[in-house]
């Protein structure tokens, strides 16, 4: 059994400002205070500075299509202007947003903070300029209108989310959440995030470039999709290969690579690299176990298999990431052996 380092060191809180205003929707409010404050429960340090952003008088928030409660921002909106991200939840009227908003997302952004647009939120970004020759997304049944309304943004409706210079924008639904994960990742390393997933009872974080629009379910005896998916991240040491995966979901080959690649966007097989690569970071992160204890237990079976597949997929190897990631950060160590 090895641990990580105790030693911890102080970190200055990434301040993110979470936008509110009438109108609101208020599932991507609570979801990006929820994930971000989550990361503070989970470190030696407060990581975040999270606030919701408003006027100083309640602001009512949207659900669904009659359903409507008030929330009151604890800071004002120029507080937005001084943040390092801006998140701009979902609007479901799709309107462009306040003159004065748009003026404080425009000064944000252009002192350095990074805006990320959550489902709907994109209209509201979009309409700012911002995305204009960028790449971005929204909740796929909008994303003609989008494209429709401003034609010099790249739409990309099929991705969970997607990003373009400093704006970071998300699908429908739990896609932003798993945008969220992916920002924690970037500032604090995977296994955070990891961490974070495990907290809030979710699947590992799925990737960008994955569908919005899967469907998991298989009409027949077979296993669903997302149970063999489930069964290999809760085998993260064995070198699982496609093959293996068919078989637990009780098809050939063939129909399991095609159902795969039209549920989840990417073949089984890219899928599988990401998730042995994922759980490298997380021990990366969290132990200081060899690089080749590290290769056996996330799956790759050699270190020199982990070194090309982790280089490929991260643009880093393993030995800056630990050193970029490792418990210093601001983390807990893992001082127990990692399960």
């Amino acid at each position: 059994m090895s641990s990580a380092p105790t030693e911890t060191h102080r970190v200055t809180p990434h301040r993110v400002a979470v936008v509110g205003h009438d109108g609101v929707g208020a599932f991507e409010v609570a979801l990006a205070v929820q994930a971000f404050a989550a990361a503070n429960d989970h470190a030696s340090d407060v990581l975040y500075e999270v606030a919701v952003v408003g006027p100083e008088r309640p602001v009512v928030t949207k659900t669904g299509y009659a359903t409507s409660f008030s929330i009151f921002p604890d800071r004002p909106l120029s507080w937005a202007e001084s943040a390092d991200t801006v998140v701009v939840p979902a609007y479901p009227e799709r309107l462009d947003p306040p003159a004065s908003l748009a003026a404080t997302i425009r000064r944000a952004h252009a002192a350095g903070a990074r805006v990320v647009a959550l489902c709907l939120g994109t209209f509201f970004v979009a309409a700012t300029g911002l995305l204009d020759g960028l790449k971005a997304t929204t909740h796929w049944h909008w994303a003609d209108e989008l494209a429709a309304r401003h034609p010099m943004v790249q739409v990309h409706p099929e991705h969970l989310f997607v990003q373009g210079g400093r704006i970071f924008s998300s699908g429908g639904g739990t896609a932003a959440l798993d945008l969220a994960l992916h920002l924690i990742e970037q500032d604090y390393g995977s296994a955070l995030a990891a961490e974070i997933a495990r907290f809030l009872v979710v699947p590992l974080r799925r990737d960008g470039d994955q569908s919005q629009y899967a469907r998991w379910d298989v009409p027949d005896r077979s296993r669903s999709l997302q149970d063999t998916l489930r069964w290999a991240e809760e085998h993260p040491d064995e070198a699982l290969t496609v093959a293996d995966l068919a078989r637990h979901a009780s098809m050939s080959m063939r129909t399991f690579s095609r159902r795969f690649r039209e549920a989840v966007g990417i073949s089984p097989m890219e899928w599988l690299r990401r998730t042995k690569v994922r759980r490298a970071q997380e021990l990366l992160q969290r132990t200081t176990w060899t690089v080749d204890r590290i290769a056996d237990a996330s799956g790759f079976g050699s270190e020199a298999a982990l070194r090309y597949h982790f280089t490929r997929v991260t643009n880093v190897s393993p030995g800056r990431y630990r050193r970029t990631y490792g418990p210093t950060r601001g983390q807990r160590p893992s001082t127990t052996t990692v399960a």
